[in-house]
């Protein structure tokens, strides 16, 4: 089983001409960044399920790999939860400042 890490995100880019862009390109790539977050929080759900499925059922042997696994996913969930919370808190923010 191979961990994902933080390091697969891209880099800023600070060198160079500063690239401008359209609200609707910026919200187009932030939508894809949340998808492929989500994405990757499932499929670790997926494979710590799976793997406590094997576990059960007597296939595999090692309990570290599936605690760890089941750790992972947990964590990335909580992460996922707290970054939507953060979220609906910044929306109900602004729907609440006065124009």
């Amino acid at each position: 089983m191979e961990i994902n890490t933080i390091s697969q995100v891209s880099p800023i880019q600070t060198s160079g001409v500063a690239k401008t862009q359209t609200p609707a390109q910026v919200t187009k790539e932030f939508g894809s960044f949340l998808s492929d977050a989500i994405n990757q929080v499932n499929q670790a759900q997926v494979e710590s399920a799976k793997l406590g499925d094997m576990f059960a059922a007597g296939q595999i042997d090692n309990i570290d790999q599936v605690m760890v696994a089941g750790v992972k996913a947990t964590n990335m969930l909580q992460m996922t939860l707290q970054v939507r919370n953060k979220v609906i808190e910044s929306y109900q923010e602004i729907m609440r400042m006065s124009i």
